[in-house]
């Protein structure tokens, strides 16, 4: 499958800066990332994946799609604050 050019470290620092809280759920494997946005009400679900690997393409467009639905963020300004967490 292809991978980002951004890592789950960069992915993690650009999804706080935009007001996310994260918490992990070690319930059952795989571990889980849970990314919550209080004021917007957005919740993104991403494998706890080590913070040196490659982001999955289909986990960015995830992210992308529900920053743009839940007016988060527009793809311009998610690019730049990913560019800015490497």
């Amino acid at each position: 499958m292809k991978r980002s050019d951004f890592n789950y470290g960069q992915l993690d620092k650009a999804l706080r800066s935009l007001g996310f809280s994260c918490r992990i759920v070690n319930d059952e494997p795989p571990s889980t990332r849970i990314y919550e946005h209080a004021k917007a009400g957005a919740m993104i679900m991403l494998p706890a994946f080590p913070d040196e690997d490659h982001v999955f393409e289909y986990h960015m467009v995830a992210v992308r799609t529900e920053l743009e639905n839940f007016g988060i963020a527009d793809s311009s300004v998610f690019a730049a604050r990913l560019k800015k967490a490497g």
